[in-house]
C-alpha cells in the first residue's frame, strides 16, 4: 500500500517542478530597453529609448544592440558610445558600463 503512494508522490513532485517554469514569458532583448530611464548615479538625467531605434538624451539620436552591446549615437553631442549592459530588479534597473573607460551609470525605469 505504501509503494503506490510513494510513486504517486514522486510523480506529483516531478510534474510540479516541470510545470513551474511554464508561465515565464521571455521579453525580446530590445524591448527591455524601450521606455524612459532616470539616471540614479552622477548627474540627474533622463534617456528615452523608442521601439523604432530612436532615443532622446538631451537631443535626438539613435540606439541599437550590436554583438550584445548597447550603441548610442547622438550626433549633435558628438556621442557615439558603446556600453555593456545588465538588467536587474525585474528589468526596472539598468546598469550601463562605457566600454571606453569602464565608467558606469545606474538607471531606473520610469
Amino acid at each position: 500500500m505504501k509503494k503506490p503512494l510513494v510513486i504517486i508522490g514522486i510523480v506529483a513532485i516531478l510534474v510540479g517542478v516541470g510545470l513551474s517554469g511554464c508561465n515565464q514569458v521571455r521579453i525580446p532583448e530590445k524591448e527591455r530597453f524601450v521606455g524612459s530611464w532616470q539616471n540614479t548615479t552622477g548627474y540627474p538625467s533622463l534617456i528615452e529609448f523608442s521601439k523604432n531605434g530612436s532615443c532622446t538624451y538631451g537631443a535626438v539620436g539613435t540606439w541599437d544592440l550590436k554583438d550584445g552591446k548597447l550603441v548610442i549615437n547622438i550626433p549633435s553631442y558628438n556621442l557615439n558610445d558603446t556600453y555593456n549592459y545588465a538588467f536587474s530588479n525585474n528589468d526596472k534597473t539598468l546598469t550601463l558600463t562605457l566600454i571606453l573607460n569602464n565608467y558606469f551609470q545606474v538607471w531606473t525605469k520610469q
